[in-house]
């Protein structure tokens, strides 16, 4: 990992959270899609734990994040802290999402606000010129990701607990059932899937490719674990989860994991 100074060079507001472009070239140069970054939030020493952000975007120097609404004074922090302002970064953290070789088609599957982590791996892909499908499973209007957001050969669907008319490549909706609705229609299509949401999320995902591909094999889907760093280099134990093989270091297996690991 590294540990380096990166300037916040842009905010914006995006629905009801807040993105904060950051400049630091070193860093960007090992961050991979899926990765983590640990931001100082604060002056100084204050606050000691550092706060874990998954990049929304990549560019060739900067990375961006997006904070969430919330009373969290870490993130007050950064939403108040003025342009030019260096930030304390620390990272990338562990192992991120992976193209296999030989790959044509992309699924990537999102939950809610955990969606926006996929969007450096979308880009990723579109630049390599694969096939791609999001598909976005919804809770409110506010948190789809906006169509304008995504590249133009993007197929993008939601899915969840409303319509999606005016989505682009998307039909209406019929509830929470519609996660198994889709999927059915999308997984054979798919070479791999990629995955961001919750643990609940993965295992209703894993449900699906076995429901679609008559079993889910290791190798096919790569789940984002939903997991808070405090060192980042395993030594604090914080981040032990329970996955296949046993108890493991997220930061050090993960934060990506085989879909088989995680829910199978």
């Amino acid at each position: 990992m590294l540990q380096t100074a990166a300037e916040l060079i842009e905010r914006r507001t995006a629905g009801p959270a807040q993105e904060i472009r950051l400049a630091a070239p070193e860093l960007v140069r090992a961050l991979e899609p899926g990765q983590a970054v640990l931001v100082r939030a604060g002056w100084g020493l204050e606050p000691y734990l550092r706060r874990t952000f998954y990049p929304i975007a990549i560019d060739a120097e900067t990375w961006t994040l997006r904070v969430p609404p919330g009373g969290d004074w870490g993130h007050a922090w950064l939403r108040a802290a003025p342009v030019g302002t260096q930030i304390d970064c620390l990272g990338p953290v562990g192992a991120g999402y992976r193209l296999p070789a030989g790959v044509r088609n992309l699924l990537c599957v999102g939950e809610g606000d955990a969606t926006w982590t996929l969007l450096p791996a979308v880009a990723q892909a579109d630049a390599l010129g694969l096939a791609i499908t999001l598909a976005m499973e919804d809770r409110t209007t506010r948190d789809l990701i906006p169509a304008q957001r995504l590249p133009a050969n993007v197929e993008y669907r939601t899915f969840g607990t409303r319509g999606t008319e005016g989505i682009k490549g998307t039909e209406g909706t019929g509830g929470a059932r519609r996660l198994l609705v889709d999927l059915a229609e999308l997984l054979p299509w798919a070479d791999v899937v990629f995955a961001a949401g919750s643990l609940a999320f993965y295992g209703r995902l894993a449900e699906a490719v076995k429901a679609a591909r008559f079993g889910l094999s290791r190798g096919f889907g790569q789940a984002l674990y939903p997991a808070t760093f405090l060192c980042g280099v395993g030594a604090c134990q914080a981040c032990v989860a329970d996955v296949a093989g046993g108890r493991r270091r997220v930061c050090q297996r993960g934060p990506v994991l085989d879909l088989a690991d995680v829910a199978g």
